[in-house]
């Protein structure tokens, strides 16, 4: 491991299928800018070519990183310099390559299940060089870790693999003897090898024509402390530089936005509750100043790593506050309890004394005093964006987590930010002749789609009254299939995709790869609201594929529901009795750059049978 003349980080980014952004590809790239990011290669630089074990690529997010925090260390900026990268190792392909070797029949393994394949892939060893570095690492390392995917195709302008591959927690306790620790890390790191050929990811390459694969693999000190039983960071979460979904024509796409948890970053990504920070408005609240909405969207569990489970939990902060408590000095700057009364409920201060939970409160992650208090870490953030924005070319974002008590930011991830429809102009036709259903007036895409001869809607009533979730989301994915060649517009209640069904319908994405746009329709009183989940792993899925995206608020100014229309028109049920499939013709037309966007119905024709 180290700098050698004989190392490097394998092909071209042209000879691995990639080629360089140009303007009338990428607008508002810096082709020139950007091709000098693609061929930065870390083993040039004494600071991080140690870091890397074996020869070939690092694969995307290794690369990525190690760049960001390259271009951090040179600016010479001095807030930046509150801005590390936890202790990392990094393997390379080499260690993939040779893996691979000792499969008798790849192509013939490919088409097995995924266990199989994964099996398969344990019973292999790994390069003496990797094991050698792994208890390295280790010996030095005894805080919890996690193994991460870092594959070429990772590198990529167009499309981001989120969730595509694996990361794994491990919790890496010292006490453990070293070979135990480092024979579990050697598993993961085949694991992660398996899933190069696992069909979610076979079938996102197959789907934007992508061949093969390498894998990297990074191994990361967890960002955190321990507190008590429990280890984690105060807040961590996600950042961009450029802002293409606004909720208010007040923030400019350039400003850049965080989304923000406390405890680990790993619901930062998923569709829960976060907080939103426009990095230059960062007191405004995409979900305005009502206490009640804000309680609706306020984060009420995280993420820790549990030191009795020795496992990532979620735990409830209303069970825990007291715990945690004494270790966080400024724990009322992030928290309030709610409590309800009969004007939409009130919030007040947590007493730095501790405060008693009455019935029928709440302790709820507002960050409201974080948001007046904390000018020097946006604007380090707002710095660190638009520094990575302009040495990669293109629109960055960053995964990160944040320590208060050291003013201390640690970078996780790193790379450029997928090039959205939004940097292309719109042009809405007139809509006074048309059939409006549905209207948006914030956090819309950018984008047309006309002439969609289906839209499916699940029935915000029928939702509320179903326990088993799943069977909805299933009944969805059956109607993607079941329109092979066609298109269809998606309207549900709440958060499509999101983790908790509670929140909305949890459908995944390889159940919705044939619709065009989805409609997230917010009913208050049922609990259920849209949100602002940009940066999370599904809308990046729908960004990168095109799909647009519009929430409606019902009952809200400048908005439409037209529930007449879905209880009136001609519908076929399908395989649940609260999914409805509308045949016809249906448009739609979003202007992110007015925060407006509608979804017309032209035609509506009887329905057809078949969709269970």
């Amino acid at each position: 491991m180290g700098k050698n003349d004989e190392l490097s980080l394998g092909p071209t980014p042209s000879e691995n299928g990639r080629t360089f952004p140009e303007g009338s590809d990428y607008p508002g790239a810096n082709s020139t800018v950007t091709e000098h990011y693609f061929r930065w290669d870390p083993l040039d630089d004494p600071d991080f070519a140690h870091l890397i074990v074996g020869k070939g690529s690092i694969g995307g997010k290794g690369r990525s990183l190690l760049f960001a925090m390259a271009k951090l260390r040179d600016s010479r900026e001095e807030t930046l310099k509150r801005v590390v990268f936890p202790p990392s190792l990094f393997i390379a392909t080499e260690s993939f390559e040779y893996v691979l070797r000792q499969i008798p029949d790849l192509e013939e393994l490919k088409k097995e299940e995924p266990e199989v394949i994964e099996y398969a892939f344990l019973q292999t060893k790994l390069p003496a060089e990797v094991s050698g570095a792994v208890r390295k690492f280790l010996e030095k390392i005894t805080d919890p870790i996690v193994v991460r995917s870092s594959s070429d195709l990772e590198d990529s302008l167009k499309y981001s693999f989120a969730g595509k591959y694996l990361s794994t927690f491990e919790f890496n306790d010292g006490e453990t003897p070293l070979e135990e620790r480092a024979a579990q890390v050697e598993q993961d790191i085949k694991k992660i090898y398996a899933r190069t050929f696992f069909p979610v990811a076979v079938a996102y390459r197959l789907k934007h024509g992508l061949g093969d694969d390498r894998m990297g693999i990074i191994l990361m000190r967890v960002a955190g402390k321990w507190r008590g039983r429990y280890y984690y960071p105060t807040m961590a979460g996600v950042g961009f530089s450029r802002y293409y979904r606004r909720w208010t024509t007040r923030i400019r796409s350039e400003d850049g936005i965080i989304r923000l948890v406390f405890g680990m970053g790993t619901t930062s990504t998923k569709r829960g509750y976060a907080r939103t920070f426009a990095l230059t408005l960062p007191s405004l609240r995409p979900e305005g100043q009502n206490p009640f909405n804000i309680m609706r969207h306020a984060q009420e569990h995280f993420q820790v790593i549990d030191r009795e489970q020795k496992s990532l939990v979620t735990v409830d902060v209303k069970r825990i506050w007291k715990d945690i408590f004494p270790y966080h000095s400024c724990f009322p700057e992030y928290a309030q309890i709610y409590s309800p009364d009969d004007d939409g409920g009130y919030f007040t201060p947590m007493s730095r004394h501790g405060s008693t939970i009455r019935s029928g409160e709440k302790v709820c992650f507002t960050f409201e005093e974080f948001a007046c208090r904390s000018k020097h870490f946006f604007d380090r953030m707002k710095k660190l964006l638009a520094l990575l924005d302009r040495e990669m070319g293109v629109p960055a974002d960053v995964e990160f987590a944040f320590h208060p008590s050291e003013d201390l930011v640690e970078i996780v991830q790193a790379r450029p930010l997928w090039l959205s429809e939004q940097t292309q102009s719109v042009s809405v036709p007139d809509l006074e002749s048309r059939n409006v259903i549905l209207k948006a007036d914030r956090m819309v895409t950018h984008g047309v789609k006309e002439n969609i001869p289906y839209l499916v809607y699940v029935d915000h009533h029928v939702y509320a009254q179903e326990t088993r979730f799943h069977d909805v989301a299933r009944g969805i994915g059956t109607v993607n299939e079941a329109l092979k060649g066609s298109r269809f517009i998606l309207v549900a209640p709440g958060r499509v995709g999101s983790s908790n069904p509670l929140l909305g319908v949890p459908v995944q994405y390889n159940e919705i790869t044939r619709c065009s746009c989805i409609v997230e329709v917010g009913f208050p009183k049922e609990g259920y609201m849209p949100e602002l989940s940009f940066g999370t792993h599904f809308f990046t899925d729908l960004e990168i594929d095109g799909i647009l995206y519009m929430p409606v608020y019902e009952g809200a100014k400048n908005n439409i529901f037209d529930e007449s229309f879905f209880d009136t028109a001609p519908y076929a049920l399908g395989s649940h009795a609260g999914i409805r499939i509308y045949s016809g013709s249906f448009s739609v037309y979003t202007d992110g750059d007015r925060n407006f966007g509608v979804v017309v119905a032209d035609r509506v024709d009887e329905p057809e049978d078949g969709w269970d």
